[in-house]
């Protein structure tokens, strides 16, 4: 409920003195009062379905997951099946990446009307029980770092990288005095030096650099999903703990254009910085390592995704009739809800075996 039940009109103001209520939940019922909500989103907040933030006036759990002011509403409106998102979630889950959001769906009643399925998740935030980095502080100058690479390139403190001019934005903390921005701006052109200077590359300077399991673990995930993301780059996150090297991560934004038919080609090989990465056969070989470390639990994506639409069935079918998806993005709206997770089960299938077979033959 928002104050005097305002309107939600802007994904810049927060509308303070919100109250939410979480029930229906079991021991997880819980009152979030004095709490702030906004629109969120890039493209997502031009569509019929909102997408929100949430900022709670103190750290506390919800729904089981850690403590935390902020949060995430987000309206999966493109997605027919509502699963995209859990699911690749669940995927990075089971690798070894450091965190992953977590998320629950929620039905959202706002200011007494109903408004649909949501899927309530962990912003991605630096921040003990989300990405357990050094938070900056004034005099440190290496770190830790949350980077967002993305082509919107809105925020306020920003670079572009030397060599392959991808946008790199200061996401947490947001703001960096000139030192900090400094350090981070000549990381990156140092780090794409290494990669794509000859020498320097044969050499494998880069992997002073760049940590190479966490880079991994995210390329499955994305090339799994089918993830286009990273072809802008959009909505790609890395960060660098103080004293440590640049790492992969938290995989983010899977509504879009993923898990297709077709998909047995690759997607993410030649995109960021893994056109150069899989030209090393040390980096190929740690390939190798995780995708046979990771496979038995990855092949047991397809069980998960039956049971989860099944929990969801009866709210997406009220959800799909308030809210009909009218872009044809993911190639399935003309698909009744059950038809569309059995393409997404598919198309998942088909791409693990093709990266199966692939992968060995590297």
């Amino acid at each position: 409920n928002t104050k005097d039940a305002a309107p939600i009109v802007s994904k810049e103001t927060w509308l303070e003195e919100s109250n939410i209520y979480i029930t229906n939940a079991g021991k997880y019922n819980d009152k979030y009062e004095k709490s702030s909500i906004r629109g969120r989103g890039n493209t997502t907040w031009g569509y019929p379905k909102k997408p929100y933030a949430i900022k709670l006036n103190k750290k506390k759990e919800v729904l089981g997951m850690p403590k935390h002011k902020r949060w995430v509403l987000l309206a999966n409106w493109l997605d027919r099946t509502l699963l995209r998102n859990h699911v690749s979630f669940r995927i990075a889950m089971q690798t070894d990446l450091a965190w992953t959001p977590r998320g629950e769906f929620v039905e959202v009643v706002l200011n007494g009307r109903h408004i649909g399925n949501y899927y309530l998740c962990e912003h991605i935030k630096v921040d003990k029980n989300r990405v357990d980095i050094h938070e900056l502080e004034e005099t440190d100058v290496d770190g830790g770092f949350m980077m967002e690479i993305d082509t919107y390139y809105d925020e306020p403190f920003k670079f572009k990288s030397a060599k392959r001019q991808f946008p790199y934005m200061f996401k947490d903390p947001d703001e960096v005095n000139d030192a900090q921005f400094a350090f981070m701006r000549d990381f990156i052109d140092n780090l794409e030096g290494a990669l794509y200077d000859k020498s320097r590359f044969a050499a494998r300077e880069y992997a002073d650099y760049l940590d190479v399991d966490s880079f991994v673990d995210w390329w499955i995930t994305y090339e799994l999903t089918g993830n286009t993301e990273t072809k802008h780059p959009k909505s790609t996150y890395v960060y660098k703990d103080k004293g440590g090297k640049l790492k992969a991560g938290p995989v983010w934004d899977f509504d879009w254009k993923t898990y297709r038919l077709n998909n047995e080609e690759w997607v993410t090989k030649n995109h960021l910085y893994y056109d150069i990465l899989f030209t090393d056969p040390v980096f190929v070989a740690a390939v190798k390592e995780r995708w046979n470390l990771y496979e038995t639990k990855l092949r047991a994506i397809p069980q998960f995704i039956e049971a989860e639409a099944r929990r969801i069935r009866n709210s997406e079918e009220v959800n799909h009739q308030m809210w009909p998806v009218t872009q044809n993005t993911n190639e399935d709206i003309n698909l009744s809800f059950s038809e569309a997770v059995a393409r997404m089960k598919m198309s998942y299938e088909a791409k693990l075996e093709f990266m199966d077979k692939e992968i060995a033959n590297l």
